[in-house]
């Protein structure tokens, strides 16, 4: 009678991952749909509400099901050290991918790159929120899910690298891809973020990170 048992269980907590998976893709097209409309500034603003909503169901749900699931308790701290360690290897790492991108493919960014690139400036208010949540928000609700969450579903605690494999695997695939080299960027993003928080056992750590990296990314896409 257990293995049917476990084997509910573990529909059960695919359900979870790919409910938020899905949740999590839904807020960019509030961005786009006003995009579409940018001199009708009430449509523009009942939109806005509509994508912090979103943001504030998913961080809110995301984050009762994290304390619910948390192997590893919430006593880690803050570490600078980890998080400017984590932040270099995603520098040398998107280095490296995005020099093997152009190599082999011609695309000097990522097409997911270049899918939040084309969502900025067509509306003043829309991309003054999405800027500011890309910052904000989206780290902390997606590590929420493919940290916090996601790590704490599947495998027991001590199993640390499949953990932070599942991790990168699951936050690439969240990520819009054209190519291999484009898939294996945001793997290995996710996976440095599933090892600063599995490692630090604070999600605090790879918030930080994951929002270093965004404030970094859009400031470059802004500036282009």
């Amino acid at each position: 009678m257990r293995k049917p048992a476990n084997l509910s269980n573990l529909f059960y907590r695919i359900g979870i991952i790919l409910i938020l998976f899905l949740l999590i893709q839904m807020p960019p097209g509030a961005i786009i749909i006003a995009n579409r409309h940018p001199d009708n500034l009430v449509l523009t603003i009942f939109l806005m509400a509509i994508f912090l909503m979103i943001f504030a169901f998913i961080i809110g749900w995301a984050r009762r099901l994290y304390q619910r699931y948390d192997q590893l308790g919430r006593g880690g701290r803050l570490r600078p050290g980890l998080v400017a360690g984590g932040y270099l290897t995603l520098l040398v790492g998107m280095m490296f991918f995005g020099q093997l991108n152009e190599l082999l493919f011609h695309q000097s960014q990522t097409a997911n790159n270049a899918a939040v690139a084309q969502m900025l400036n067509h509306n003043q208010l829309a991309t003054i929120v999405f800027v500011i949540s890309t910052c904000t928000l989206t780290p902390i609700a997606e590590e929420l899910i493919f940290r916090g969450v996601l790590t704490n579903l599947f495998f027991p605690a001590r199993w640390f690298w499949p953990k932070v494999v599942l991790s990168g695997i699951v936050f690439s695939c969240a990520h819009l891809s054209t190519n291999i080299v484009s898939f294996c960027t945001y793997f290995f993003m996710g996976m440095v973020l599933a090892y600063v928080y599995r490692r630090s056992q604070s999600l605090k750590n790879s918030i930080a990170l994951h929002a270093i990296n965004n404030i970094v990314a859009m400031a470059m896409l802004m500036k282009v």
